[in-house]
């Protein structure tokens, strides 16, 4: 099986965050297109003088902007020597699937090195909140006109939202739309989960979130004051586990809340069982674009405001609000088991058709 290269900061890993689970789908869609994935290796050796001089080559070549300092010249001749040195010993077919697109170096070498490239960013990185460029340190705006700079040096983007698809677009960045739909074994595992849920007497809401991520802990700390507040007006009983919520315990003070903090894949399971809904909130941030379709899989509706089912407003068992009474109404309300969320088949043609139309203009013969 022919190979292409990926450039990710990603494991392909069925338990792990997100993140792991997107790239888990585009591995096996590119699997589904004949194609394996060859990761490419970042392991170089070579002294700090030699990563200022190659730093320095690469700065010089492609008036690539930095904020000055020795430690990102050295950086960049780092990245710089890897990419290099791995792309033009490479024999493989020459496609890259960008997937770190935080890493602007990668599109300039490969570039270079003669390959096409596919960008598939988990999320436009400079709308991420807080997040700076780590090259010039720049913020919003400026740093969304450096993201668009290095993104239209792709031959084709793949996002995850519909709403970055339009905003790229706008910009005349050639951008295509590829929902998160679970691989197949994550698949079979939400299916089981919601044959079990048939069982349940689904009294408990469900925050679920890794708290080490910036955006998902501010958006936790908002959601729990807000249903401290409606508490005063109703009942309730939540429990609140993933990654890294343990450093949430002194937000929850209440009766109403149970902190599990980190669970293994057995105990979430018994909790999402057990779920009446699962209750998604974002102050600011780029969507629950992972998490919500493999809960509407599972049978378990979703309550989340507008910022985190962004790309989602239209799936069956998703229930938006937008103040703290739409989300006690919802809290109250009987809500019936979500519909099977269907494959996204035109959109996934649409990515293996691309595969295999950029190999097929290397190898045009055949492989």
């Amino acid at each position: 099986m022919n190979s292409i290269l990926r450039s990710s900061s990603f494991e392909i890993d069925l338990n792990g965050h997100g993140g792991n689970r997107r790239s888990a789908q585009l591995c096996e869609l590119i699997n589904a297109a004949g194609l394996a994935i060859h990761d490419v290796q970042s392991k170089v050796t070579n002294n700090r003088l030699s990563r200022y001089v190659n730093g320095i080559k690469f700065l010089a070549k492609y008036r690539f902007s930095i904020s000055f300092s020795y430690q990102l010249i050295g950086q960049c001749g780092y990245y710089y020597k890897i990419y290099k040195n791995f792309l033009e010993s490479y024999s493989g077919i020459k496609l890259l699937l960008w997937e770190d697109t935080v890493n602007y170096i990668v599109p300039y070498i490969a570039r270079e090195a003669g390959f096409k490239i596919i960008a598939v960013p988990q999320n436009l990185e400079s709308l991420v909140v807080d997040h700076i460029n780590p090259f010039t340190y720049r913020n919003l705006p400026d740093n969304f006109e450096d993201e668009i700079k290095y993104l239209s040096k792709t031959d084709l983007v793949f996002c995850i939202s519909r709403e970055e698809q339009w905003l790229l677009r706008l910009r005349g960045i050639n951008a295509d739309f590829l929902p998160y739909y679970p691989p197949e074994q994550i698949l079979s595992s939400l299916l089981k989960l919601r044959k079990a849920r048939n069982n349940s007497l689904n009294k408990r809401f469900l925050i679920i979130g890794t708290a080490a991520n910036p955006p998902t802990r501010i958006g936790m700390i908002e959601q729990i004051d807000w249903l401290k507040e409606i508490s005063k007006e109703i009942q309730y009983e939540v429990d609140i586990a993933g990654y890294g919520t343990e450093q949430l315990r002194k937000y929850c003070d209440s009766p109403n809340f149970t902190l599990h903090g980190t669970l293994a894949p057995e105990e979430l399971n018994t909790l999402l069982t057990n779920a009446k809904a699962v209750l998604v909130h974002q102050k600011a941030g780029v969507g629950a674009l992972t998490r919500i379709p493999e809960m509407l899989i599972a049978g378990i509706p979703v309550i989340a405001n507008g910022n985190a089912c962004r790309s989602a407003f239209n799936y069956p068992g998703i229930y938006c609000y937008d103040s703290q009474s739409e989300l006690a109404e919802l809290m109250c309300r009987q809500l019936d088991e979500p519909t099977i969320l269907p494959r996204p088949l035109e959109a996934e043609k649409r990515f293996i058709n691309c595969l295999k139309q950029l190999t097929q203009e290397e190898y045009p013969d055949g492989y």
